[in-house]
């Protein structure tokens, strides 16, 4: 769900970095595709670019910003790993991001798009709607969809694994991932710091010690194979929803799961909601286990802040 906004104008480049490597494969089906769209409107120019190695997506994203500016919407074109790499690359130009799916999960289309049926979002690219949207800033990294800490991210790490070896789909993926990562370590320690907007709709400031299984810093709504943390948030409210869930046997945290998958979590009573602006997590013993829409990382402390309306993108 989104705030209506004022559309922006148009841009006449499209820059498509092309993941040739992401989990659906349908890259070359997807790139002759683009052509057939891009050439029904002749006003439009294009360029498509296949990633060589990691991290290359975010370079040629900042590339294609810095060169073309907001004359251009440059497309992720992979699942959320290649979607944090361009957001990373752009952040800062004036250039316009957009997203064609073709991850194993692709999570943060499920909020942003209307549809994540690659043919139908293809035969309407030349059309998009852009409006600005926030965008998640933590340590020096920035995060388009979920910063997430504990579990959920030893599940990522598993997922990872799994993937590279058996290349299944997504939702079996995730859900073979999350019974091994209940073998591993359960509960985590931290202190956090909130800046938030109370009921009254005023700043405060909120502090306190946790012994937690997960902590989701969320933008948007779904992560992890269709996990629903937040089914509240929305991309350009200028809010973070943060969902913390604490510490369980594992019997009652077996149960909670499917909650949390549909979104139905949230009236728990092991689980604090919060509306955020910023705020800081600090672990009380061993850097915490963490991913950003899905890249993982391990960090002993996290600050992070919401970005306002920091990012054109495009809508289908």
């Amino acid at each position: 769900m989104m705030i209506s906004q004022k559309q922006l104008p148009d841009p006449g480049h499209f820059v498509f970095i092309v993941n040739p490597y992401a989990g659906l494969r349908h890259s070359q089906k997807m790139v002759s595709q683009i052509e057939l769209s891009m050439k029904k409107d002749p006003r439009i120019t294009y360029e498509v670019i296949l990633t060589e190695k990691t991290g290359h997506a975010g370079l040629i994203a900042e590339a294609a910003g810095k060169r073309y500016q907001e004359n251009a919407v440059i497309f992720a074109c992979g699942g959320d790993g290649t979607a944090n790499e361009v957001v990373n690359g752009l952040y800062g130009t004036k250039s316009v991001m957009g997203i064609l799916p073709i991850g194993t999960s692709n999570d943060f289309c499920k909020n942003a798009l209307s549809t994540l049926n690659l043919d139908e979002l293809i035969e309407r690219l030349p059309q998009p709607l852009i409006k600005p949207i926030d965008l998640v800033s933590f340590n020096d990294r920035i995060c388009i969809n979920i910063l997430s800490l504990g579990l959920d991210s030893i599940v990522q790490e598993h997922a990872t694994k799994y993937y590279r070896k058996l290349r299944l789909p997504g939702s079996l993926l995730y859900l073979i991932s999350i019974v091994s990562a209940l073998f591993t370590q359960k509960v985590f320690k931290m202190r956090y710091e909130l800046k938030i907007i109370n009921k009254e709709g005023k700043e405060d400031t909120i502090t306190s010690d946790s012994s937690f299984i997960l902590a989701a810093i969320c933008n948007g709504q779904y992560y992890g194979g269709g996990f629903n943390p937040a089914p509240g948030a929305i991309l350009d409210d200028g809010r973070l929803d943060v969902c913390i869930v604490d510490a369980l046997p594992l019997l009652k945290m077996l149960n909670l799961i499917p909650k949390y998958k549909k979104g139905t979590h949230i009236s728990s009573p092991a689980v604090k909601t919060f509306s955020a602006v910023s705020g800081r997590i600090t672990a009380s013993g061993k850097p915490l286990p963490g991913n950003a829409d899905g890249e993982l990382f391990r960090e002993k402390d996290v600050s992070f802040k919401i970005l306002k309306q920091a990012l054109p993108f495009a809508f289908y």
